[in-house]
């Protein structure tokens, strides 16, 4: 069965994708890093199945700015195939990657698979279950770095997403997301309305190729 999945559009356009379970094994060179990653499509995983670009686009402004890894605490929002979470980990950060409960498994494979031959260098990265705006008081606030690639296109979750940002970021944790800039999806209203009530937000990439912005948040003091 031949199957076609347009990178435009945050929802598998193709009815094909949803008739049967099916995966696709790819593999990407990233930050120095080979990583083999499986996208498993079907009914329960929609949006977290695929690679997004924006996750590789965010992989390569990290290495453009020689991020040094090591040590450094880390939770991917949303992390879906878990690119950028499993990249990190493999170069010494302590990383949590979290999502919704259907996708975990799929991403528990992909960081088995992506074990270093020699162990990881901190700690085997943690995958857990986050729903934004719910459960995220269970998690610490002492992060270095909160990452998320694609996390941002339903208009309804963008308070919820705030709302865990703010928790996360009490110990002056830095985020990093990495969007494309849907307009049909009010991507743009999230970085310029709702995002700034409570951080700082700066552009710090873009790729108008791809139509896809990364942008650096800090939390307002007395927020």
């Amino acid at each position: 069965m031949s199957c076609f999945m347009n990178d435009d559009d945050p929802f598998p356009a193709d009815e094909c994708l949803f008739a049967d379970t099916f995966s696709q094994e790819s593999i990407y060179q990233l930050m120095g890093q080979e990583l083999k990653i499986t996208q498993l499509f079907g009914a329960n995983l929609g949006v977290a199945a695929p690679v997004w670009e924006s996750a590789i686009q965010l992989c390569r402004y990290f290495e453009k700015q020689r991020v040094e890894w090591r040590g450094r605490r880390v939770i991917e929002l949303g992390a879906g195939t878990g690119v950028v979470g499993i990249v990190a980990a493999r170069l010494g950060a302590v990383v949590t990657l979290t999502d919704l409960p259907a996708t975990l498994p799929s991403l528990e494979a992909n960081v088995r698979a992506n074990a270093p031959a020699g162990g990881w260098p901190s700690a085997p990265p943690r995958v857990l279950p986050l729903s934004w705006g719910e459960d995220h008081a269970e998690f610490p606030s002492d992060w270095d770095l909160v990452v998320g690639a694609d996390t941002v296109y339903l208009p309804e979750t963008y308070p919820r997403l705030v709302d865990t940002l703010v928790h996360l970021c009490q110990k002056k944790a830095a985020v990093y997301l990495s969007s494309k800039m849907r307009n049909e999806h009010q991507t743009p209203s999230f970085f310029e309305e709702h995002l700034p009530r409570r951080f700082h937000v700066q552009l710090v990439d873009r790729d108008h190729s791809q139509n896809i912005n990364i942008y650096r948040a800090s939390l307002r003091k007395g927020r």
